[in-house]
C-alpha cells in the first residue's frame, strides 16, 4: 500500500463553502432575473395598450362616418396610411351588419414579428380591437395587430444585459468566495493536517494499515477535540491518583518535569517525623488482617489530614509506620513546624482513641521521633520503577528515635531543640542519653511535652 493511501480522500470545506456560496448566488440571480422580467413584462405590455389606443382611437372616431357613408375606399386609404407610417403591422375595419368591409397589411403568423432568438414575452396573443360607435350606438369595429419589434428588440436587449450581468456577478461571487474561504479555512487545514501528522494509522490483523476515513477537517477536528477531552479527562485523573500518593506541592513538581524525571535528588535541609505504633507486634497478633487494615486507615487518614494542614509531606507508610517531611516546599521554619504538627499529632490520636474506647475497643498508642538537617530529596530507586523520598543520616536518626519514645509521646534530639527556630517555643524534659541502632555517638534525647505560653 502506498503513502497516497493515507491521504484523506474528500471534499475540502473550502471548496464547500464555494458550492454553497455558487448556489445561493445562483439562486439570487434567478430569482431576481424573474422578477424583474416580470416587470418588464408588466411595463411593456402597458406600453403596447398604450400605443393601440393612441393610433386606433382617432381612425375609430373618423372610420363611423365613413362605414355609414359606405365610402369603403377612403376608410382603406386611411388604414392604408396607419400601416405604411410602421405603427401597425395589420388593421381591419368590420361593420356591425357587413363584416370585413376594408383592411391593409398583413396579419402575422403565429410567433411572427419577434426578432430571432427572443421569446414573445410581451406580445399580446389576440390583436387589439376598438368600437366604433355614431352617436352612441356601435356601427362597426378596428382590428389591429400592433408592431412589436421594438418591444422585442427591447426584451432581447434587456435580456442579454441581465445575463452578462447575471454571469459577471457570479464570476466575482464565486472568485471572492474562494479567496475568503481559503483564507478562512487555511488555519483549518493547517491544524486538521498537523493532527494527520501526529495521528498513529491503525493497522489490520495482518499489520497493514488502514486508510484514513473520508472525513473533512470539521469531522477531523470533532474526533481530535473529542480524543483531546478524553486525555485531559484521563490527565485530570491521572493527576488526582498521583496527589494520593505524593503531596500537591511534589505532584506539581513531578508534572511540570516530566521530561526530567530521573533518578537522584537533590540536598536539602529539612526535618523528617516518623509516627509508629507502640507495641504493634503484639497488637498485629491480636487481629485479623482486615481488622488491623481498618485499624490502620482509620488513624492514617485523620494523620495524614493533619500532616498536610501543618503544611507538611506524608513520604510514605512503612506498615504501622507513617513518615513525614517538612521543608520541602520551601519552608524556612520547618523546624517548629514539624514540632507542631507532632503535637498535633498526638491530640488527633487522643480523640481517636477516645472514640474507639466509646466503642468498647482496644487503644492504639503511637510514638513519635523528630529530626532535622541536611538530607537528600529526590527518586531513589529503578530507572523502571522509583519513588520521590529523602534519605540521609538526619532521616536514620529520626527512624531510631521512634524506638525510645513513649507511648503517646515525641522526641527529639538536643540538637534540635538548641535551634533558633524552636529555642524557648516548646515545654521540654529531658529523656536521657540513648545508644541509637546504626548511630556511633549516644544521643541526647529530648521530650517535647506541649507549646509553649509565651505570655
Amino acid at each position: 500500500m502506498s503513502a497516497g493511501d493515507f491521504t484523506p480522500r474528500y471534499l475540502p470545506i473550502a471548496w464547500k463553502i464555494v458550492a454553497v456560496v455558487a448556489i445561493l448566488t445562483l439562486l439570487g440571480i434567478g430569482t431576481l432575473s424573474v422578477v424583474v422580467l416580470n416587470q418588464v413584462t408588466n411595463v411593456l405590455n402597458n406600453q403596447i395598450q398604450a400605443q393601440a389606443e393612441l393610433t386606433l382611437a382617432p381612425v375609430a372616431r373618423t372610420s363611423a362616418e365613413l362605414m355609414l357613408a359606405e365610402d369603403y375606399l377612403t376608410l382603406e386609404t386611411l388604414l392604408n396610411s396607419l400601416v405604411e407610417d410602421g405603427r401597425v403591422e395589420s388593421v381591419t375595419a368590420y361593420a356591425i351588419d357587413r363584416g370585413v368591409i376594408a383592411s391593409a397589411g398583413t396579419p402575422p403568423s403565429p410567433g411572427g414579428g419577434i426578432s430571432e432568438g427572443v421569446r414573445p414575452l410581451a406580445v399580446p396573443v389576440e390583436p387589439y380591437q376598438r368600437e366604433v360607435y355614431f352617436q352612441d350606438v356601435q356601427v362597426g369595429y378596428i382590428e389591429a395587430h400592433i408592431d412589436t419589434t421594438p418591444m422585442q428588440e427591447l426584451i432581447r436587449n434587456t435580456i442579454n444585459a441581465g445575463i452578462a450581468t447575471a454571469i459577471g456577478v457570479f464570476l466575482l461571487s464565486l472568485i471572492l468566495a474562494i479567496d475568503i474561504s481559503k483564507r478562512l479555512v487555511r488555519p483549518l487545514e493547517r491544524l486538521a493536517h498537523a493532527m494527520r501528522e501526529r495521528i498513529r494509522h491503525p493497522v489490520d490483523e495482518h499489520g497493514r494499515p488502514v486508510p484514513m476515513v473520508h472525513e473533512d477537517e470539521i469531522a477531523q477536528l470533532t474526533d481530535a477535540f473529542n480524543n483531546m477531552a478524553q486525555d485531559l479527562l484521563r490527565k485530570d485523573q491521572v493527576e488526582s491518583a498521583l496527589r494520593r500518593y505524593v503531596s500537591d506541592a511534589i505532584a506539581q513538581d513531578i508534572l511540570e518535569n516530566l521530561d526530567r524525571i530521573e533518578l537522584g535528588g537533590r540536598a536539602v535541609e529539612g526535618s523528617v517525623l516518623f509516627a509508629d505504633i507502640k507495641g504493634y507486634t503484639a497488637l498485629s497478633e491480636r487481629c485479623t488482617p482486615e481488622e488491623l487494615g481498618r485499624m490502620l486507615n482509620e488513624f492514617f487518614g485523620p494523620m495524614a489530614e493533619c500532616i498536610a494542614r501543618h503544611g507538611g509531606t506524608v513520604d510514605k507508610y512503612m506498615g504501622d509506620c507513617t513518615m513525614a517531611v517538612f521543608g520541602l516546599g520551601g519552608d524556612e521554619n520547618h523546624r517548629q513546624t514539624a514540632a507542631r504538627t507532632g503535637l498535633a499529632l498526638l491530640e488527633t490520636v487522643a480523640a481517636i482513641n477516645a472514640e474507639r474506647e466509646a466503642r468498647g475497643e482496644e487503644r492504639v498508642e503511637f510514638r513519635i521521633g523528630l529530626n532535622a538537617g541536611e538530607m537528600l530529596a529526590g527518586n531513589m530507586g529503578a530507572q523502571d520503577r522509583m519513588q520521590f523520598t529523602v534519605v540521609g543520616d538526619t532521616v536514620n536518626v529520626a527512624a531510631r528515635l521512634v524506638t525510645v519514645a513513649p507511648s503517646a509521646g515525641m522526641v527529639t534530639t538536643q540538637c534540635f531543640m538548641e535551634h533558633e527556630q524552636v529555642k524557648g517555643q516548646f515545654e521540654t524534659e529531658h529523656w536521657g542519653t540513648h545508644e541509637l541502632h546504626g548511630v556511633s555517638e549516644p544521643a541526647e534525647v529530648i521530650r517535647i511535652l506541649a507549646v509553649a505560653d509565651t505570655h
